[in-house]
């Protein structure tokens, strides 16, 4: 706010003059303002009738405005002072002054504020203070009424609609990215598993691979769920690895792949290296895999790679270092 070549005493007034704006627009705190006025303060305010002087008559006029000025953001505020003596320094300045969204109100206006402060025994003390707006914004054809004050007005209004917009959609997708996302691992839930199975076009070739994860039960019981949790996050790493933006979790230890890219020799060593990438993180976990070229049903593939998951999970269990009856 401070001006170059300024002297102190025109640092400190254009900082009261700005002082006054804010507390006037953006808080509504008129007692504040009060507490600046000199004892011989004239006032002239934006209407045509609005002219006062005297420190009883204007603070009376300002405590009516008490509550009664709608919520407003400031910006774009530019200064300049011209001595008027050692003791007394005038301000003039513009801004934009805009109601805040939350008010219900669009309008935005390009405001005028003249200050005028000199030296008392209680310090700076404003004796002078006209508002206005700039009717250079007026038209030739215009009578009465700043027609292009009112296309601003209609634009600041555009402009908050459209920023609602954006909030809204990026709200939205939020939420539908929360609805859709498995808030543990990050990878898609149930709920975007059964909407892809249930609305998937017919495909040329398709590639499922259910991972069950061995083990998982025992990890929470003896370690707690903290340690469970870690063993799911990093297996849908792997996952994401080499399936990203394929991966499903579709139950406490299950995930399924579903790809549509790869050919069936990248996509059988994807799964394998995802087996890999576990292993190295000393997860267990049984594997069913179903691939078709053509005539693909995912709904078909699915059943098909579950049920192989599960004889490797049976398997897994028969041998008996890994019998969950014998595991402590």
């Amino acid at each position: 706010m401070t001006l170059p070549g300024t002297h102190p005493i025109e640092e400190k007034v254009i900082a009261l003059t700005s002082f006054i704006t804010h507390k006037y627009y953006c808080e509504n705190d008129v007692e504040s303002i009060i507490s600046l006025l000199d004892r011989d303060v004239v006032w002239l305010g934006t209407a045509e009738n609005e002219y006062a002087a005297g420190l009883e008559t204007v603070a009376g006029i300002f405590r009516r405005f008490a509550g009664q000025v709608p919520k407003c953001d400031i910006s774009g505020e530019e200064y300049s002072t011209l001595s008027l003596g050692p003791d007394a320094c005038l301000c003039a300045g513009r801004l934009w002054i805009a109601t805040a969204p939350s008010t219900g109100i669009s309008l935005r206006v390009h405001q005028r504020i003249t200050t005028v402060f000199r030296q008392t025994e209680q310090g700076l003390r404003c004796c002078h203070i006209h508002v206005s707006n700039p009717y250079e914004e007026m038209v030739d054809d215009d009578v009465g009424f700043p027609i292009k004050l009112a296309r601003q007005s209609y634009q600041y209004l555009q402009e908050q609609i459209e920023a609602q917009k954006r909030q809204i959609a990026a709200q939205a997708a939020t939420l539908q990215r929360m609805s859709f996302e498995d808030t543990l691992t990050g990878v898609y839930n149930r709920n975007k598993f059964n909407q892809v199975v249930d609305s998937r076009d017919p495909i040329s070739r398709l590639g499922v691979a259910c991972f069950d994860l061995n083990g998982l039960k025992e990890a929470n019981d003896r370690l707690g769920h903290g340690a469970g949790d870690t063993m799911l996050r990093q297996a849908a790493e792997q996952l994401q690895q080499h399936f990203s933006g394929r991966v499903y979790r579709t139950g406490g230890d299950e995930f399924v792949v579903m790809d549509s890219v790869l050919d069936q020799a990248a996509f059988r060593a994807a799964v394998e290296a995802v087996q890999a990438g576990m292993a190295a993180c000393s997860i267990s976990c049984s594997v069913g895999v179903c691939w078709r070229e053509e005539a693909c049903c995912p709904k078909e593939q699915l059943e098909e790679a579950d049920q192989l998951m599960y004889q490797a999970k049976r398997h897994f269990y028969s041998l008996k270092q890994n019998d969950r009856p014998n595991r402590r």
